[in-house]
């Protein structure tokens, strides 16, 4: 956070609970950032450098997100396809793909989430 990624404009009642470093694929690229659960969405702030050159801040209500997985290596070396990804399928029919560390714990949070948001 800091200098480099904001926290995001949270909601009425709406808390951080979790967060962690994150590149989301976007446009063709990674982009880096950090993802913020909150007790309402996931939330992914691009860094501040990313912000200039087009990277874009992305939220998903955890009631629509209705898969968490993994995305399986594609070697797409600009969207972070040379690591096995975050996969979250969500309401609208797209997958988003997260390259984040420690990949099975993070499933793991966002699963509990998505479930106990029912």
């Amino acid at each position: 956070m800091g200098l480099w990624v904001t926290s995001p404009a949270l909601r009425a009642r709406e808390r951080i609970r979790w967060q962690t470093a994150a590149n989301r694929a976007q446009g063709g690229r990674s982009v880096g950032g950090r993802i913020f659960l909150t007790n309402q969405r996931l939330v992914f702030e691009p860094n501040r450098i990313d912000s200039i050159t087009g990277g874009r801040q992305w939220a998903v209500p955890l009631s629509a997100i209705h898969e968490v997985g993994f995305q399986t290596r594609d070697r797409n070396l600009f969207s972070g396809g040379l690591r096995n990804r975050l996969r979250l399928t969500c309401a609208d029919g797209d997958d988003e793909l997260i390259v984040v560390n420690h990949l099975d714990d993070v499933i793991d949070v966002l699963e509990t989430a998505r479930l106990a948001a029912g």
